[in-house]
């Protein structure tokens, strides 16, 4: 059974390598940075409603028929924005992929979920066939150059999703049949501390990625270069996976997500300094302790310290911060910032924030602990 979910890891990754090239896409088409930074931070807005929507739908039904639903129907819409070529027609073309995209790596992660505490399989380690596609593929649509193509290979790739969520064993919502009173404020508070960082953090990540192509394209360099420096990442991801578990019991969820926000920082002064093709292509090999480790130390919070009848909700918002405010920031922001003062400016500013975060917060916890410690006293 192991293999199935492994499987459905391997296949919800790939559409994200596409989109980490949609924003090269609309700058090909002639829109402006502050543009392809409101296009790129669509899907994070529609995520806040439509993310808590899917969950809790699939969360009262059979998921497996959920995840093809939204699956089938990203495929066909995707094609929507390859025909659009004004400014509001792609936005709109997105807000309507954005609806039924954004749940896909949420819904199917949960059932991944599901079944690694049952049938005990490291959740980990399926994850880590995420990160092998999300690589391959990367690499790949650095290589494209026709956009048809690259809109079929897209398209394939969520067909092939809502395809996967037939072999997958049938997986039941945590609640059905039940009527739940969903309430975000039964969740734990420190759980709220970490979505605040990860917003911050997680933003630099999301400008850092989706504008690298850019960067290398402005630096005079071949665009293949992004691939390569962009599946690097996915790829030193994997020995983080293969022992994730031991490093949270390890170091600790906290302390995981200290040291992740303040090595984002780290990585991305290194890349505005360095102009170098190869050593950029090395620094992204950070991301081995960055994005990957705060998303697996929240996701291990949400799977282990939170109520099953509240698992759903922190999931969600789990997602809304991942992949809905840190995208809001991160592109939006960032698209404007990188139009006023410069694309290597942002990606300075952005690692100044990031590192400043993980530093705050890691200081912040452990007074939290100390007066926590005191009271048991």
């Amino acid at each position: 059974m192991w293999w199935k979910f492994y499987l459905l890891e391997l296949l919800i990754y790939i559409p994200g390598a596409f989109s980490g090239f949609m924003g090269n896409y609309f700058n090909q088409i002639h829109f402006s940075n502050f543009q392809v930074g409101i296009l790129g931070s669509v899907p994070a807005v529609i995520l806040l409603a439509s993310n808590p929507f899917w969950m809790r739908f699939a969360d009262r039904r059979m998921k497996n028929s959920t995840l093809a639903f939204l699956s089938f129907g990203s495929a066909l819409i995707l094609w929507c924005v390859f025909f659009s070529r004004t400014f509001l027609l792609a936005i709109l073309a997105m807000a309507l992929l954005s609806f039924m995209a954004t749940a896909i790596v949420p819904v199917s992660e949960s059932m991944s979920l599901v079944y690694s505490k049952k049938k005990f399989f490291s959740f980990g380690k399926a994850r880590m066939m995420g990160s092998i596609s999300y690589a391959l593929s990367i690499m790949i649509f650095g290589y494209i150059k026709n956009n048809l193509i690259f809109f079929l290979i897209g398209s394939i790739s969520f067909f092939s999703i809502g395809v996967a969520s037939f072999l997958i064993p049938k997986t039941k919502g945590f609640n059905i049949g039940k009527k739940v009173h969903h309430s975000y404020r039964d969740i734990p508070m420190e759980f709220y501390r970490m979505l605040l960082l990860e917003i911050i953090a997680m933003s630099s990540g999301a400008f850092g990625s989706y504008f690298f192509p850019i960067l290398i394209r402005t630096r005079g360099q071949a665009i293949f270069y992004a691939g390569i420096a962009m599946g690097i990442p996915a790829l030193s991801e994997i020995p983080f996976l293969m022992f994730a578990d031991k490093i949270v019991e390890k170091l600790g969820i906290k302390m995981m997500l200290t040291s992740a926000a303040i090595l984002f920082g780290v990585r991305w002064l290194l890349t505005c300094v360095f102009t170098n093709p190869i050593v950029i292509i090395s620094i992204q090999s950070l991301e081995f302790f960055n994005w990957i480790a705060i998303y697996y130390a929240i996701l291990y919070y949400t799977n282990y310290y939170v109520d099953s009848s509240h698992r759903a909700d922190a999931q969600a918002l789990f997602w809304i911060t991942t992949s809905g405010f840190s995208m809001i920031f991160g592109l939006s922001f960032g698209g404007w910032l990188a139009g006023t003062i410069g694309l290597v400016n942002t990606y300075a500013l952005f690692g100044f924030f990031s590192i400043g975060s993980g530093i705050f917060y890691g200081i912040t916890e452990y007074i939290l602990k100390l007066h926590q410690v005191r009271r048991e006293k």
